[in-house]
């Protein structure tokens, strides 16, 4: 087996001709494989299957439930989260050791065109599971104004920046940037 990319649910895999449906994937109407879930593909080429390994296993995760991530990818629609710890846990405890995502109809309550202008890699979020589906598949919400981003990194030197007013700023190299900010911004 060959491991492929990380791919959200929705997202096209193959062609029918190519590789049929396999574990966490569905074939539609037009003749294409889509994945079913967040995870990695997996494309066998002796049965000529691709699969969709997920990412996770959520133990017990519950919507409405309060969790930080750390952004591990932006794509158009969707921020890629991995889960990093129980907010309010003093001990800090691992809680997934996996990925969820940010659908972009759950970051505000404004208007986002460009999720790139609202989060970056490497930032810190605090963010509400919003729904758990089969698969699994976990969609987060930062559409509050206590969810966001808690902690950002400068996109030129990953400095932590600091808020001043709306926009953060870079002590170190003077980058001035944006993201969806969370009440409880810190530079600690």
């Amino acid at each position: 087996m060959e491991k492929k990319k990380i791919v959200l649910p929705g997202e096209f895999l193959s062609t029918e001709e190519e590789f049929a449906a396999g574990r966490n994937t569905f074939d539609s109407d037009d003749g294409n494989v889509y994945s079913k879930i967040i995870g990695s593909v997996e494309q066998d080429n002796q049965t000529k299957e691709v699969s969709v390994k997920p990412t996770v296993d959520w133990n017990g995760l519950k919507r409405g439930v309060i969790v930080l991530g750390r952004v591990e990818l932006v794509k158009d629609s969707a921020v890629m989260v991995t889960l990093m710890l129980e907010p309010g846990n003093p001990k800090k405890q691992i809680l997934v050791p996996g990925s969820a995502m940010i659908p972009i109809r759950n970051v505000s309550r404004d208007y986002v065109e460009r999720l790139k202008d609202v989060f970056k890699v490497g930032d810190i979020v605090r963010a509400r599971v919003a729904k758990i589906m089969p698969g699994p598949t976990v969609d987060l919400e930062t559409n509050q104004p206590d969810l966001g981003v808690v902690k950002a990194f400068c996109s030129h030197c990953r400095k932590p920046l600091h808020q001043f007013g709306p926009n953060l700023k870079c002590m170190v190299c003077g980058s001035t940037e944006s993201r969806k900010l969370a009440r409880a911004y810190s530079t600690k």
